[in-house]
């Protein structure tokens, strides 16, 4: 009797710790985090704009819920007089989305420029994980001042595996090629390159079998006299430099 006692013990102890378990991990599953992990938002020059972000919640509540938002600094470049975020964001009654706006302005902006966001705890609700906001001051529709120079590379023994894309700030091509694959044993190869002075780019380098330029491989690109990005070696897929040109 002893022994069939000790046995129902062990079960209910074992379907007690279950319960508990189902319960901690049902728990788990109540949070607040943003829409996307990332997003993007432009400028126009001298101007300010404003970007939406979307909450979401896995639960509903018969109340409003208010989320505090704090700034994550150690993801934040931008200055701090670009953007402005607001401290919380509520959900209202009877909803599981919430939204806030950010307010954004053409001071001081880089190339890219992030604010890091942070929802906090509510209640029991926990936050999912930081998001970023990536923004930047718009191009104008002219080049005032052009500045020119070229992409240079040295390349291995398979220059046909490379070819290479310069993009504007808002990722549209500004320039690519090879128009035709670089023939396998070319050494190197000079491509005359002309951008607008102020502007921010990006020069992507491609190699079709995933392996980069073994040495001596190498690219450069010079703009009057100055190398805004270079590059080599085993960088698999792509490679990426974003930079910003100054005459």
């Amino acid at each position: 009797m002893k022994k069939i006692a000790h046995i129902f013990l062990i079960l209910f102890s074992s379907t007690l710790l279950l319960n508990c378990e189902e319960d901690q991990f049902e728990s788990s599953l109540d949070y607040v985090s943003f829409s996307d992990v990332t997003y993007n938002s432009s400028v126009d020059p001298s101007s300010t704009a404003s970007k939406d972000i979307t909450v979401y919640s896995t639960s509903i509540s018969s109340t409003d819920r208010v989320f505090d938002i704090v700034v994550d600094l150690d993801e934040t470049t931008g200055d701090v007089n670009s953007y402005e975020v607001p401290t919380s964001v509520t959900i209202p009654a009877n909803s599981n989305k919430g939204v806030f706006t950010i307010n954004l302005a053409d001071v001081n902006l880089d190339c890219f420029n992030y604010v890091g966001l942070k929802l906090m705890p509510y209640e029991g609700v926990n936050p999912g994980n930081t998001s970023i906001l990536t923004y930047y001051q718009k191009p104008s529709d002219t080049c005032e001042l052009e500045v020119s120079g070229t992409l240079d590379f040295t390349f291995d023994s398979y220059a046909s595996e490379i070819s290479y894309e310069i993009l504007d700030v808002e990722g549209n091509v500004v320039t690519s090629g090879p128009s035709e694959a670089f023939a396998d044993g070319t050494a190197s190869s000079s491509i005359p390159v002309t951008l607008c002075d102020g502007r921010c780019y990006s020069l992507v380098v491609y190699d079709v079998y995933g392996d980069g330029l073994a040495t001596p491989g190498e690219f450069s690109l010079t703009l009057n006299g100055k190398e805004y990005a270079s590059g080599g070696g085993d960088f698999g897929d792509s490679t990426s430099t974003s930079f910003q040109v100054f005459e």
